[in-house]
C-alpha cells in the first residue's frame, strides 16, 4: 500500500465520520422541518378539509420535498467540502516532500509529462540550489525519448517545476498538477470516499 493509498484511506475514514455526523445533523434538521410542517399542516387541516383533501395532500408533499431537498443539499455540500479536502491534503503531502523523496517524485512526474524532444526543466531558486548531482542523469535514464537538462534559469514557483521546449512551457508545479487532475479524479475520489 503506497503512501498516497494510506493517505486516501485515512482521509476516507475521517470523511466517513464527518459525513456520518453531517448526515445525522441534516436528518435532524430535515426531521425538524418536517415536524414543523406537520404541525403547520395539522393546524390547517380542519379548514383545509372543508376546502378539499387534495390541497392538504399537496401541502404535505411540498413540505416533504422541501425537507428532502434541504437534506440532499446538505449532503452534497459536505461531500464537496470533503473532496476538496482530499485534494488539499494531497497537495500538502506532495509539497511536504523533501530531499531524495522530493526529487524522486519530480523525476516520476517529469517522465510522465515530458515530450519526446530536447527540453529544460526549470525549478524554483530554492529547489535549483538543492538538485542532486546525479538528478539529470537519473531523469534522462528514465525518459523513453527526448532529453531534459536542468536549466540555469529559475522561476518564482512553489514546489514542482516547469518543462520548457523552445519557448513552449508546461507548468508541472504541484498545485497546477493537482488542479488539472481534479476534474478527472473527482469521480474516483468520490467513489473511494462514499461507496
Amino acid at each position: 500500500m503506497t503512501g498516497l493509498d494510506k493517505i486516501l484511506e485515512q482521509i476516507k475514514k475521517e470523511s466517513d465520520e464527518t459525513v456520518s455526523k453531517k448526515l445525522s445533523e441534516a436528518k435532524d434538521r430535515a426531521d425538524s422541518i418536517l415536524e414543523e410542517a406537520k404541525k403547520d399542516i395539522s393546524g390547517r387541516c380542519e379548514s383545509i378539509e372543508t376546502n378539499g383533501s387534495n390541497e392538504a395532500q399537496e401541502i404535505r408533499k411540498r413540505a416533504g420535498s422541501a425537507a428532502d431537498l434541504y437534506k440532499r443539499k446538505a449532503v452534497l455540500a459536505e461531500k464537496q467540502r470533503i473532496i476538496s479536502g482530499v485534494f488539499e491534503k494531497a497537495l500538502s503531502e506532495l509539497s511536504g516532500l523533501s530531499g531524495s523523496e522530493y526529487y524522486n517524485a519530480v523525476i516520476k512526474i517529469a517522465v510522465k509529462n515530458a515530450l519526446a524532444q530536447e527540453g529544460e526543466i526549470i525549478f524554483s531558486k530554492e529547489d535549483a540550489a538543492n538538485v542532486p548531482s546525479d538528478f539529470e542523469m537519473r531523469l534522462n535514464a528514465q525518459l523513453k525519448a527526448g532529453r531534459l537538462t536542468v536549466s540555469d534559469k529559475t522561476r518564482p514557483i512553489g514546489k514542482g517545476f516547469i518543462l520548457s521546449y523552445g519557448g513552449v512551457e508546461q507548468n508541472c508545479t504541484f498545485s497546477a498538477l493537482v488542479e488539472a487532475s481534479k476534474e478527472s479524479l473527482q469521480d474516483r475520489v468520490q467513489e473511494i470516499l462514499f461507496t
